[in-house]
């Protein structure tokens, strides 16, 4: 009987009807001409598929598929070492029954062990052809300067304009390497079938290809803006015969415009006994865009791979970026995300407005931040004069992130105050250089101390969000102390405890880097550090001696404040995607958490859950911190709505998503029962016991940023999109001031795009000084009543945290995974 059924399986694999036998040869077209002339090599043992029978080429290279009734294509495994200029298929109609593939060596981006390197890019949504060139040819330059194998992307091309222009914009010709597409939801479009105008461009909507040890398949969405004219059926059929001469040695991938699967079993399959186990043909990963959103998880044995838009900011606000995966000889691979727009900066972070700082050894810290998008840098090396005289040897920084590199300057022999001139230089390993100097007053015994105030004072630990420090900072600031974590730092804003500071890093390539740390407020030194499972995206809060953070995966860890050891730990009732990247905040010691039906209420000294939300659902990731005002808990999601619930069931009061409150990353500051908050491209206040809406205000600019509004006695302040930051006349509402910062290095707010100014953290008053960090990488002080820069201090790294004020001192993060502790003079 098993006999017979394995004999059955190979006859469907066959297929047995009417239609017309399609031949051809497989072979290395040395001469580019596409006909197999004499003296070219075949190519054996090559899979050919007609979308349903898959068969190997034979010693000669020929084959022979005997089609299927719906049958579009001819298409071939393009096997590894080769490459076929975007002519892996032969569309069936266009030909006579014979169907030769050509193919180029491609062995010089494949290592002898297998061993390579792929970018994975996705959701470009392209409507015209104008400013895609620059994250274009940023692939095109990183891909032929380290040899990338191939370019995937995984959909979301985006409608008819877009699916005409993106074929011309990147394909394997232009590029100068394999370049495959998958179709996205958008990318069904009105037609005979939803994939018509993208076959016509692009080829079959499946198929597969090899690299090194490791067989990679391409396959559809399911479904999307119009109807496809395949079902999963189709899809599930080929892949099984695909598979089927698949040797056992090789690790599988699997790209798609969505993930399978939230479990650990990646089951591909159209009913309980006729499916694929991809575990068991030694998956290894599953790659997929349609979030838009950078996030990795572990699923069993798998690992999930989102890649978020490479042009501009996610939906979560997740970073311009495209994802180069480091494939290993056995299929195993560790990633890496390289930011878009990036040419050569190099900056010393450590270094501004004449001024350094002096550690008690008597040594300078010198932390550079250099990056290039096309090119990783390769090592970062300084040298000094005293007085403008003279140049020390060459000394070479140590490097702590993909950004940040360190060392310390000794000046331990000069005993008088002297001019100092550090310069440093960064090699890329494309062997272009970039330079720059900063020059400094040194003393012997000018340091800087750190005071704090009162224990902690931070704007996102306020539970109603009132920016307004208790302590008055003077500018001109210098730095006291630097310290770089080894790790991203995104949302998490330093938040100042005991004596200690405290701040999360996020995770976003899964090599081990989400973690809370605790660094000695007095000096930076590193008390301690704990590792989570991945990502903490945003606001850290204490409580009854514990720090709480939740990571992306929806756990929410209780850590104590002073051995970092984990007290609690739970796992929310959130969906796996999008990832939780929301906010934390604590009241009379309850800690709020999650979001949808994961939001809860939990006792920050126990853990255990006071109450959970019912009500209402999560939906897109939003980065709010939520909000206490009263007796409502303000919450809500991204393409939802503003919601409050009662702070003591949990129960739903109201839910507003009306004149734009449905898109939204920034958190309400609330003063007198009044909710300040900025959305899409309107400014609103609130009641906050009921939503209804007092005032709305219509911008000229957009505010999809996560900057909460600065409520002064005058003014209303706070970041947007693209136009920097902004002032309102507090009683007419007026536009009264606009400060505007430089480009923004890396973009996020959600679909913002070059060329943009935007600010993503929130305005922190001290005195009459309005202190804020912007994605220019620049940390700012302003005037609040004229918007006049006072005083600022450029790191060279995007700022996306909020600033923390406590005594004489200013706490800062950037992107690279610098702390700073600036204070007054």
């Amino acid at each position: 009987m098993n006999r017979i059924i394995a004999g059955l399986c190979f006859l469907g694999c066959l297929s047995f009807n009417a239609h017309a036998t399609h031949t051809g040869r497989i072979f290395v077209d040395s001469n580019r001409n596409g006909i197999f002339d004499r003296g070219e090599k075949p190519l054996k043992g090559v899979s050919v598929s007609d979308g349903l029978n898959v068969v190997k080429s034979g010693t000669d290279g020929s084959f022979s598929l005997s089609g299927h009734s719906k049958e579009r294509f001819i298409f071939i495994t393009t096997p590894s070492g080769y490459r076929s200029d975007n002519k892996h298929y032969r569309k069936i109609a266009d030909h006579k029954g014979n169907f030769d593939f050509g193919l180029q060596v491609n062995s010089d981006r494949i290592k002898k062990d297998g061993s390579h390197k792929f970018v994975h890019i996705s959701d470009t949504e392209i409507f015209n052809t104008e400013n895609n060139e620059g994250w274009a040819g940023n692939i095109r330059d990183y891909a032929a300067n380290e040899k990338v194998a191939f370019i995937i992307h995984t959909g979301d091309i985006c409608y008819d304009n877009g699916l005409k222009n993106h074929i011309r914009l990147m394909n394997t010709a232009n590029m100068d390497c394999p370049m495959f597409y998958c179709i996205g939801n958008h990318d069904l479009v009105k037609g005979a079938y939803g994939e018509e105008l993208f076959e016509s461009l692009y080829g079959p909507v499946y198929y597969s290809f090899d690299m090194g040890n490791v067989h990679y398949i391409v396959t559809p969405m399911l479904g999307g803006d119009y109807t496809p004219g395949y079902k999963k059926e189709d899809v599930y059929r080929w892949m099984k015969n695909d598979l089927a001469l698949v040797g056992k040695d090789k690790s599988v991938m699997v790209f798609n415009h969505d993930l399978l699967t939230n479990k650990d079993q990646f089951i591909y399959g159209i009913n309980d006994k006729e499916f694929i186990n991809l575990n068991e043909h030694n998956l290894k990963a599953w790659l997929f865009g349609h979030w838009h959103i950078n996030y990795i998880k572990k699923q069993g044995e798998v690992y999930a791979v989102s890649t978020a838009a490479l042009d501009k900011g996610g939906i979560d606000h997740s970073t311009s970026a495209f994802r180069v995966m480091h494939v290993d000889g056995k299929g195993d691979f560790f990633s890496e995300l390289r930011y878009t727009y990036l040419d050569k900066l190099i900056k010393i972070a450590s270094l501004g407005n004449g001024y350094a700082s002096l550690y008690p050894s008597g040594s300078i810290p010198l932390s550079v931040n250099a990056y290039s998008t096309v090119s990783p840098v390769k090592e970062v090396s300084y040298t000094y004069s005293i007085d403008g005289k003279g140049q020390s040897t060459p000394k070479h920084l140590k490097k702590q992130t993909d950004w940040s590199w360190y060392g310390q300057l000794s000046l331990s022999e000069l005993k008088d105050s002297h001019d100092i001139t550090v310069r440093v230089k960064s090699l890329f390993s494309n062997g272009e250089k970039a330079e720059t100097e900063e020059s400094f007053r040194y003393s012997p015994i000018n340091r800087n101390q750190v005071k704090f105030g009162k224990d902690w004072n931070n704007l996102l630990g306020n539970a109603e969000h009132i920016g307004i420090a208790s302590d008055t900072l003077v500018p001109p600031l210098s730095l006291a102390w630097i310290k770089n974590l080894g790790a991203t730092i995104f949302m998490s804003s330093p938040l100042i405890y005991e004596g200690n500071v405290y701040i999360a890093s996020v995770d976003e390539n899964l090599l081990g880097e989400g973690a809370v740390f605790a660094l000695n407020g007095l000096t930076g030194d590193i008390r301690w550090k704990c590792s989570v499972r991945n990502s903490i995206k945003n606001t850290i809060v204490a409580s009854n001696g514990l720090i709480m953070a939740q990571d992306v995966e929806g756990y929410l860890y209780g850590i104590d404040a002073f051995s970092g050891v984990i007290k609690w730990e739970k796992k929310l009732n959130v969906n796996n995607l999008p990832a939780l990247i929301e906010g934390l905040v604590v009241s009379k010691g309850i800690v709020y958490a999650g979001t949808g039906l994961g939001l809860c209420a939990v006792d920050s000294e126990t853990g255990k859950t006071v109450w959970s939300n019912t009500d209402w659902k999560q939906r897109e990731g939003a980065t709010s911190t939520w909000t206490v005002g009263g007796n409502v808990l303000i919450t809500g999601t991204q393409w939802g709505a503003l919601n409050g619930n009662d702070i003591s069931t949990g129960k739903l009061l109201w839910m507003n998503s009306q004149n734009g409150l449905s898109d939204r990353g920034a958190s309400p500051a609330i003063q007198d029962g009044l909710l300040y908050i900025i959305s899409r491209n309107s400014f609103f206040i609130l009641n906050a016991e009921t939503g209804k809406v007092v005032v709305r205000k219509d911008l000229s600019v957009k505010v999809d940023v996560t900057s909460t509004p600065l409520v002064t006695d005058k003014e209303i302040i706070f970041g947007t999109s693209q136009s920097g930051l902004i002032a309102l006349d507090r009683e007419t509402l007026e536009h009264k001031w606009t400060f505007k910062t430089e480009a923004s290095l890396v973009y996020t707010a959600p679909y913002t795009r070059s060329p943009s100014a935007s600010i993503e953290t929130s305005p922190v008053l001290s005195g009459n000084t309005v202190y804020f960090g912007a994605s220019d990488g620049t940390i700012y002080g302003v005037d609040k009543e004229s918007g006049k820069l006072i005083w600022k201090h450029i790191t060279g790294a995007p700022v996306f945290s909020t600033v923390a004020i406590s005594g004489n001192s200013l706490i800062a993060a950037d992107f690279s995974g610098n702390v700073y502790a600036f204070t007054a003079k």
